[in-house]
């Protein structure tokens, strides 16, 4: 992946990263793409992937913080995604 992918991916917000990986999964899934195209379907996704985990690690970031300054007023478990 080159600098040019991550940076193309900076300006998007998690909604649009997250659905453009969609797209990509379900155009890799069908299987009827050149090997170049997969593989730079394969590249743009690991850059959206990237992306995404950026967005949502610093929600919970956020969240985190917020949850410390109000001590007291919000009580958080650790989530359980096994379920």
């Amino acid at each position: 992946m080159t600098n040019d992918d991550q940076h193309s991916t900076d300006s998007i917000d998690f909604e649009q990263a997250y659905q453009e990986l969609e797209s990509i999964v379900e155009r890799m899934e069908r299987g009827d793409q050149s090997l170049e195209n997969s593989l730079a379907d394969f590249e743009r996704g690991v850059a959206l992937m990237k992306r995404c985990h950026s967005v949502l690690k610093d929600a919970e970031q956020k969240v985190d913080i917020l949850v410390k300054d109000n001590e007291g007023l919000f009580n958080t478990e650790p989530f359980d995604d096994s379920l």
